[in-house]
Formats: structure tokens, C-alpha cells, sequence
């Protein structure tokens, strides 16, 4: 039954940010994010600030859209004007985007932060603007992690398991690395999936597994940092271009600066974890070699999902390979 009403509530929620009544122009911005998570709290910031910037000109509202690839194509069609997802959410029309979320392609947060602003970025946002989106802003969703309805500690539990992946080709070859049998589906579908028995489990960042019926119907969140999730925000490009510079600037400033959205997410999933065990969650921990036995069977596959991703994957690939070789350089940090 809570299944049910959240689809339903899914479906039709349409929450306003503070809308001035002399309005002449309103904008819709689509996302997953839900009330309770930190990326539906920096979206209200977003709206927040932009409607004040743009008072009697343009108000922005929050749509509750929960498949993150129906939304970004909405998006790109003019449906509704912008959005806020994952890489990953947005990789069956951009599917370069989703080089970042290559499984243990990074070696901490650090240099994650470093090569993907410095050097993945700005090819991201040439071959967003190709696909009709202006990708304005790049901050943080959350790293992925394995859950499951019962204690998958080990890549040998989840071996032949009926386990949720994504539209990605990071989650799709992840499981195919793990020996799962891998059921794609979008997010809509997946949470009463784990209800019926259709699957046992999946992947998900843990501040927006959280807000899901996911937390109930897969209560085991396995600590393994299998990959991590940048937040896309989106524009029609189309609709950007017409404004003036000014207005764009206004646009874009309008959201958090992305140093404060990192932070906001660091700073929160530990406390929110605490509370999930609270409430008879269960979040388990990995030491290094427990979480190295799943690494070691996905991290040969790398150079195969940039081939299965096609495009100008392997220009995102290199700009990241450029990016480490130069992090390792000025910081020791091995690449």
C-alpha cells in the first residue's frame, strides 16, 4: 500500500517554490528528488533564488518527475524548461555523461572533484550542448552502493540474484561483472519490483535511497563505493540562448556554488545512516580488502563500457586519464 500511494504521489506531485502571482513566465524544472533529500533541499535554493533574481519576470516550479531519462528528454523537447539528475539518469540521450561513473574509476574524492572540473567538464558540457541542453552546473548525488533485501556482503552473494540495473551502462556491466542476473528498469518501476519479488535488490546513492520505498523494500545498504553519482543540471538550450547575457548570468548564479553542494552531501550521509539504523536499517560497513574483492572483478571491464558507450566516450575517458596523470603529478597521489 505505501508502495502504491508513492506511485501515485510520484505521478501527480507537483510542488511549487514560492511563485510571485505577476509572473509573466513560468518554468517547470524536473527531477527525482524528493522532500528529505539534499538535492530537493539545493533545488528550493535554486528556485528560491532565481524567482527572487526574476520576480515579475519569470518564476521557476519543482516537478516531481521520478524516471530521471523521460525527464531529461522532456527537457531537451521543451517540455519543460530544466532539470536536475544524475549522469546516469540522463545517459540514454547523453550516454557519454555516464564515463563518470565508470566502477572505481577514482581513487578518492579528491581527485575526483579535481580532474572531473578541470577536465571532464568541459568536454561534458560541448557534447551536452550537441545534444540540445545547456549542462549549466555539475555538483554531487552521492557514491552508488549495492542494496539488497538481505545481507549481500559479497560479490558471491549477489552471483545469479535478480538484481535492478539501471539504463547505464555502469550499473549494467557492473552487475554483468558480478555474475548478477540484471533486470533493467527504470527508478518507477524498481520499488515495487523489490515488493513483488521481481528483484532482489539493485544499486543506489544512499541520500536518495533513503527517501524511497527502496529503504523498506531492500533494508541492506552494503558500503561498497562502487561508483559515484554527479548531479546534471539542465537547461534547453533553445530557451537559454534567447535570454540576454545578463539574464543568463542571473540564471546561472542563482544556483549553489558547487563547492557548498559537495559539502552539503558529505556532510549529511553519515548522520542520515545513523538514523536509517535507528529506525532497523541496516548499513553495512566494508573494510579495504572485503570492498577490493568487489572491485577486483569489475575493474577489467573498464575499457569495455567506453566501447559499449560509443559516441565521444573515449574523448570523456582520456580527458579523465589526462586529468588523474596530472592530479598524481602535483599532489602524489596515485592515479
Amino acid at each position: 500500500m505505501k508502495n502504491r500511494k508513492w506511485l501515485v504521489a510520484a505521478a501527480a506531485a507537483f510542488v511549487l517554490a514560492a511563485v510571485p502571482a505577476s509572473a509573466k513566465d513560468t518554468w517547470k524544472l524536473g527531477t527525482a528528488g524528493q522532500p528529505g533529500s539534499v538535492l530537493y533541499d539545493t533545488i528550493m535554493d535554486f528556485i528560491g533564488a532565481h524567482n527572487k533574481a526574476f520576480e515579475g519576470k519569470r518564476a521557476i516550479e519543482y516537478q516531481l518527475i521520478v524516471n530521471e531519462q523521460e525527464m531529461t528528454q522532456q527537457v531537451i523537447r521543451g517540455r519543460i524548461q530544466a532539470g536536475a539528475t544524475s549522469l546516469a539518469g540522463a545517459g540514454v540521450a547523453v550516454p557519454e555523461g555516464t564515463v563518470l561513473n565508470m566502477p572505481y574509476v577514482w581513487e578518492n574524492d579528491p581527485e575526483r572533484v579535481y580532474v572531473t572540473d578541470n577536465f571532464a567538464l568541459p568536454v561534458l558540457k560541448d557534447i551536452y550542448s550537441k545534444k540540445g541542453l545547456v549542462l549549466f552546473s555539475v555538483a554531487d548525488v552521492g557514491w552508488n552502493d549495492v542494496i539488497c533485501n538481505w545481507a549481500c556482503l559479497t560479490p558471491a552473494d549477489v552471483k545469479g540474484q535478480k538484481m535492478r540495473i539501471s539504463p547505464s551502462p555502469a550499473s549494467k556491466l557492473f552487475f554483468q561483472a558480478l555474475g548478477a542476473n540484471g533486470v533493467q528498469m527504470p527508478l518507477s518501476e524498481f520499488f515495487p519490483g523489490l515488493t513483488t519479488g521481481l528483484v532482489r535488490g539493485g544499486d543506489l546513492p544512499f541520500l536518495y535511497y533513503v527517501t524511497t520505498p527502496a529503504a523498506q523494500g531492500a533494508p541492506h545498504y552494503v558500503v561498497t563505493r562502487h561508483y559515484h553519482h554527479p548531479s546534471a543540471w539542465i537547461v534547453n538550450k533553445a530557451l537559454f540562448e534567447k535570454m540576454s547575457p545578463a539574464d543568463r548570468d542571473a540564471f546561472v548564479n542563482a544556483v549553489p556554488p558547487v563547492q557548498e553542494m559537495r559539502r552539503r552531501v558529505d556532510q549529511t550521509e553519515k548522520p542520515k545512516m545513523e538514523e536509517f539504523v535507528k529506525k532497523g536499517g541496516f548499513v553495512h560497513h566494508l573494510t579495504e580488502a572485503q570492498r577490493e574483492e568487489w572491485a577486483k572483478l569489475v575493474r577489467p571491464i573498464q575499457a569495455d563500457m567506453v566501447t559499449t558507450i560509443g559516441g565521444r566516450a573515449p574523448e570523456v575517458y582520456e580527458a579523465i586519464l589526462r586529468g588523474k596523470k596530472e592530479y598524481a603529478d602535483r599532489f602524489g597521489k596515485k592515479s
